[in-house]
Parts: structure tokens; sequence; C-alpha cells
């Protein structure tokens, strides 16, 4: 591979992507080199094949959020098992309505 064409492969994809002529200053050793003629090949079918890809819509998983907070670690991580915070809020909540009923409860006068 030669300097000329290391300097004209960012030109050729672009070339092969946009599907037009590789710009002039290079044009000349692309129509003639058998390495760039197959890098833009390659290129073209690549772009070809992603914007067929591109047309696909595929819906993600309900649990996608929450499968990767709970994979990371550190300050972003989220709990592994929601049955714990789960059955804490639980316990929380009827305590605090046990307490609110037994204020409420009716006294016997004296």
């Amino acid at each position: 591979m030669t300097i000329i064409c290391e300097l004209a492969a960012p030109f050729v994809a672009n070339s092969a992507v946009d599907e037009n002529d590789v710009i002039w200053p290079f044009r000349a050793h692309t129509d003639g080199c058998l390495r760039c003629q197959a890098r833009h090949a390659a290129m073209s079918r690549t772009a070809r094949e992603l914007g067929v890809m591109s047309a696909e819509t595929f819906g993600a998983p309900l649990d996608l959020e929450w499968r990767v907070m709970s994979s990371l670690e550190g300050d972003l991580a989220v709990a592994r098992s929601w049955k714990k915070p789960i059955a804490l809020a639980a316990a929380l909540l009827s305590m605090a309505a046990a307490i609110v009923i037994w204020r409420l409860r009716p006294r016997p006068q004296s």
C-alpha cells in the first residue's frame, strides 16, 4: 500500500458512501489502483447493507434500561434485585398505616 493509497482512503470511503466519484486529485490514482478500487467496492457494499438495515426497526426489551443500569458499578448502579427495596417499602407503608389507624381509633370516654 502506497502513501497515496493512505491519503486517498478517506476520500475513497466518502465517495463510496455518497455514491459519487472520488475527488479529482485522487481520481487518476484510484482508477488504476486495484487496492483502492477494492476498498471502494467494499465500502459501497457496506454502505448499501447499512442502508438496508437502517430501514429495519427493532423494539428494545422493556427491561433494557434496568439491565444496563444494574450491570454498572459505582454511583450509577441500581439494586440488582427489586425484591428487597419493594419489601422494605411495603413494610414501612404498613407500619405507617398501623400508626395512623391506632391514632385515629375511637377511645372510650372516661
